[in-house]
């Protein structure tokens, strides 16, 4: 068991690494201020970091334009240590191996079928493709992250319950440990993108951060706080089961008229191929150029997407007012103007006082979001908190 002293130690360091990770470069002395350490702290601290090849030393950019003694900044090594993340969704795995600032490097992707391979089968392919980036990072490798649709279980092991993949208390953490000789950790994987962005993304340090991500589903994370938001025993804000249609269609958990029924991609793909005539890789985007173009049915057919999401977003926005809306998944490549439909529609619904004080916005990771996810959340429980 830690002694008071490692513990106060093991602070420290703790510390220091999330202020680089989250601040950037930092000269001893502004760390020592920022931190509220003495400059022999910070010292020790630093000398210890070296020592683990987790921090480097080097001139300030610029120092060599002023006079006298340049600077130097204390910076995280950002390849000194690696992580796996893994994205679970409807029928695709994406994985790839992340540095400590959950930047993913080589990613893969393999496909899977949802009716015939059972989940058992997707996680044991998983390990194998994980093995061959665990041989890239060799003894840098901290463990690997998997971001799954649906609730977790408390000690983060295993997917309870994925309603769109059919999948039930699916083990993860287990099999991928024994395969790769290094720790796991699953979380829901909405969660997991929030979380990215709090962290990674370009978000300007808005708090709380609602995440949605439009895809099969519609799912949401939340971070306050700096802190992912876990309530109850499975911690998931779903989002995308509210009743938003009054006997409105049946849904995949059961219920019927859920904001998902009405806002995800297998609805946007069926009123393109209803108002478009043809099928669409990107149907969001592409009803939204039809209405661009004068198209009536494509336009009045967007509103009432918009107008069901902007719902959905309302009570959340009441319930938890966040300072930045994140949409993702299908909104990733949506046109402004789909984002004006969005903001325009969130306003009339939120409450008063709220509604001038959030920002609905693109999401910021990118195509990668989701590995970017289940890197942070791996970065969090296996080295950040460490």
């Amino acid at each position: 068991m830690p002694t008071p002293v490692q513990d106060v130690r093991r602070l420290h360091r703790r510390l220091v690494l999330r202020t680089l990770r989250d601040h950037g470069p930092q000269p001893r002395a502004g760390l020592a201020r920022r931190l509220a350490l003495s400059p022999t702290t910070m010292t020790k601290v630093v000398a210890q970091l070296l020592d683990e090849g987790l921090v480097g030393e080097g001139a300030t950019d610029g120092a060599g334009t002023r006079v006298g003694r340049p600077s130097t900044e204390v910076r995280l090594r950002a390849d000194a240590r690696y992580v796996i993340g893994v994205q679970v969704g409807a029928g695709l795995v994406r994985l790839g191996l992340c540095d400590l600032r959950a930047r993913p490097g080589d990613v893969r992707s393999f496909g899977f079928d949802l009716a015939g391979e059972p989940p058992e089968r997707v996680v044991t392919r998983i390990a194998g493709a994980a093995a061959a980036l665990a041989e890239q990072a060799g003894d840098r490798l901290l463990g690997i992250g998997v971001a799954a649709p649906g609730p977790v279980d408390p000690g983060q092991r295993r997917n309870v319950l994925s309603v769109n993949l059919g999948w039930r208390d699916v083990e993860f953490g287990d099999p991928l440990e024994r395969a790769l000789g290094v720790p796991a950790v699953v979380d829901h994987n909405v969660r997991a993108m929030a979380l990215a962005e709090a962290r990674y993304g370009d978000t300007g340090g808005a708090d709380p951060l609602l995440y949605v991500y439009v895809r099969t589903g519609v799912g949401a994370g939340l971070v306050i706080g700096g802190q992912p938001f876990r309530s109850g025993a499975h911690g998931v804000t779903e989002l995308g089961h509210l009743r938003v249609v009054e006997r409105g269609r049946p849904c995949a958990c059961g219920a019927t008229g859920c904001l998902e029924t009405v806002a995800a991609e297998p609805y946007l793909g069926e009123l393109a191929r209803s108002l478009l005539g043809r099928d669409s890789a990107d149907p969001l985007a592409d009803l939204a150029s039809a209405a661009g173009e004068g198209d009536e049915r494509a336009g009045a057919a967007l509103d009432e997407v918009v107008d069901r999401l902007a719902t959905g977003l309302a009570s959340a926005v009441n319930l938890l007012n966040p300072a930045l809306i994140l949409l993702g998944g299908a909104f990733r490549t949506a046109p402004e103007p789909v984002f004006d439909r969005v903001r325009q529609a969130l306003r009339a619904r939120a409450f008063p006082v709220l509604r001038d004080a959030v920002q609905v916005r693109r999401a910021t990771l990118g195509p990668d979001a989701g590995v970017v996810g289940s890197a942070a959340v791996a970065l969090d429980r296996l080295f950040y908190d460490v």
